[in-house]
């Protein structure tokens, strides 16, 4: 019994924020547009339901991506854009707070995955990537070189600078950063060195895809740092694809 007081305590903290927020009234806003067009689902291919007149109020409900799931007066529910949901207003008059859609040159989170060439060498990688401003960014990427004498495990650090964020299809960017990999070794001798410091500039392309995503195409060029009497300097060209937010 003493455990489960705790344990109850805990659940009802959890509980009591939630079912607080689930009495929060929903938003409503008055057209002021000639009218407010509603779709049966969030995307312009599907056929308008509905339409709703200037000074009428409809309540939104929820959203999902760039599109409001929202309900007439008289009870018909359908989609509206966002960008024609943010032209409404209050009923006090004031622009009705509709939230922007995180825009392509001003996102500040991307999640992506590609496939590329390390060294001769077949590359996957995966990465995270936070926006420090619009054209300045800290990327953290995670990669294996798959070789017939031996794999590789690289993970990186760096910035990245888009020169022209806010063009959308095709941007040219450029980095540098450091980087550690890990030599496991497929067939003999073992090499010198298993573990190495690294360093690399890169040069590269961005672009808009649709809603919310991108692709990328990067170059770069590593400095192995090693013991021996030269470091060694691999290439790496790789695609990726990526989700923004």
């Amino acid at each position: 019994m003493r455990r489960l007081l705790p344990l109850l305590a805990l659940l009802l903290q959890v509980l009591y924020p939630l079912a607080g927020r689930a009495k929060e009234p929903l938003l409503q806003v008055i057209v002021s547009e000639p009218y407010l067009e509603l779709h049966s689902g969030p995307g312009r291919g599907f056929p308008v339901v509905y339409v709703v007149g200037r000074d009428e109020t409809v309540t939104v409900l929820y959203s999902r991506t760039d599109w409001f799931k929202v309900r007439a007066p008289r009870g018909q529910e359908g989609w509206a854009r966002r960008s024609e949901l943010a032209l409404t207003k209050l009923p006090d008059g004031d622009p009705a707070p509709i939230p922007a859609y995180p825009d392509f040159a001003t996102h500040r989170w991307e999640l992506g995955a590609g496939y590329g060439v390390f060294n001769h060498q077949n590359l996957i990688n995966g990465y995270v990537d936070y926006g420090i401003t619009d054209s300045l960014d800290a990327e953290f990427d995670l990669q294996q070189a798959l070789g017939t004498i031996d794999n590789r495990y690289i993970a990186s650090l760096g910035l990245r600078h888009t020169f022209i964020p806010e063009w959308k299809w095709i941007s040219p960017t450029a980095g540098l950063g450091t980087a550690y990999q890990y030599v496991e070794n497929k067939v003999p001798p073992q090499p010198l060195q298993t573990r190495n410091q690294m360093a690399y500039v890169s040069a590269g392309l961005r672009g808009f895809i649709t809603r919310r995503f991108m692709w990328r195409a990067d170059w770069r060029k590593y400095v192995v740092f090693t013991n021996q009497n030269q470091n060694e300097v691999p290439e790496e060209w790789k695609l990726d694809l990526a989700v923004f937010f």
